[in-house]
């Protein structure tokens, strides 16, 4: 049996998170997981295999000397044949954790964009002296290779999972249900725009290109936009919040925190709209296409092709309100029949993309090979 140590900062609401989750439910029984946790945050308790975490290092996430050491006397005490560790928190002090340990393979999982300043200047070393680096985009290990200047051959692109049972298209007694449950009409034009509220899901842009749209009468009546997300750092939560307060576009918007029912919400939308500054590979994007509900993406998120432009989405220039509101005006034009029918050919693009059976089996051809 092959033990793998995962190693993630904790388990609060995120797609980084539920993957990891994901991931350790498939694995074959030859595999012998251990979740070591730095805190006792546990969002996904209902993906958490039984016995797991099976370590936790404290009460917060920042490392301490003492966190420090505990780790690696866990790995000493576990001894692992394979160490995983997803985030930038984990990636550092884990992958130093497991060397000291002298674990024979050590991998990490970068999961976004724009590292921080302080993980991306050690990459290159930290990569070097581990067995290997998996990106979930192709953005993801550009920006490692030409930024981080790790070397490409440490940098495997292993897509996430996409779970095409759970995420499924409704039927239309599921669609009504989803929609009275989020207390929208059924005659509703429902843009959903689920991430959580910072600098790099940009729902400031958003909102000022509906600012826009509703100015010019380019808004459908009874639109309404669901925002759902957990809230980051202060001041962007500000500058959103002033920004859905505008008259124009204040009773068109619903703010209503984190949602742990993604698939209702999914089902309740007519479109769902990421207009990241930069992303990985986004989950929403995968989920809401496997639910037959066409998006609109910036080129930033759609790296990875989950949308091709006018067959089964839409894609808009990074960054540039105007060009969203144009790219809303069009998406919102078209015929409620046509955008069903580009939700169809988004399910099956996405189903054979990002089948759960091929990223597992890239993962396992992973760790075996190594």
């Amino acid at each position: 049996m092959t033990k793998i140590v995962f190693c993630i900062p904790s388990l609060i609401q995120g797609g980084a998170e539920r993957q990891m989750l994901q991931l350790i439910g498939s694995l074959p029984a030859r595999f012998e997981p251990v979740l070591v946790l730095f805190e006792d945050k546990v969002y996904y308790r209902d993906l958490l295999p039984p016995g797991q975490p099976k370590y936790v290092l404290g009460t917060d996430q920042k490392m301490t000397v003492a966190k420090f050491q505990k780790l690696v006397e866990i790995l000493r005490t576990e001894r692992p044949a394979i160490f995983h560790s997803y985030l930038n928190n984990a990636n550092f002090w884990g992958r130093l954790a497991a060397l000291r340990a002298k674990v024979p393979v050590v991998i990490s999982s970068v999961r976004a964009r724009m590292m921080e300043p302080q993980y991306l200047a050690v990459e290159r070393q930290l990569a070097a002296r581990s067995t290997l680096v998996i990106a979930n985009s192709v953005g993801i290990k550009d920006e490692l290779v030409t930024i981080g200047r790790v070397d490409p051959e440490r940098v495997r692109v292993v897509h996430n999972f996409l779970d095409v049972e759970k995420w499924r298209m409704p039927s239309d007694d599921e669609r009504a249900l989803a929609r009275a449950k989020l207390g929208l009409s059924p005659t509703a034009t429902v843009i959903a725009i689920p991430a959580r509220i910072s600098l790099q899901k940009h729902q400031a842009g958003v909102l000022l290109a509906l600012d826009r749209m509703a100015a010019r009468g380019e808004l459908p009546p009874e639109t309404v936009v669901v925002m759902p997300g957990r809230k980051g750092t202060s001041w962007i939560d500000k500058i959103v919040e002033r920004l859905a307060q505008r008259p124009r576009v204040k009773s068109l918007v619903v703010m209503n925190g984190a949602e742990s029912d993604m698939r209702s919400l999914y089902w309740a939308a007519d479109l769902m709209v990421l207009f990241s500054l930069w992303e990985g590979l986004p989950n929403v994007a995968l989920e809401a296409a496997a639910c037959g509900t066409p998006s609109l993406l910036s080129h930033a998120a759609n790296l990875d092709g989950i949308v091709e432009p006018g067959v089964t989405g839409w894609e808009v220039k990074t960054g540039i309100p105007s060009a969203l509101a144009s790219g809303l005006a069009t998406a919102l034009a078209t015929p409620r029949s046509e955008r069903q029918a580009m939700g169809r050919r988004g399910r099956d693009r996405v189903v054979t993309m990002f089948s759960p059976d091929r990223v597992l089996a890239e993962t396992l051809s992973v760790y075996d090979s190594l």
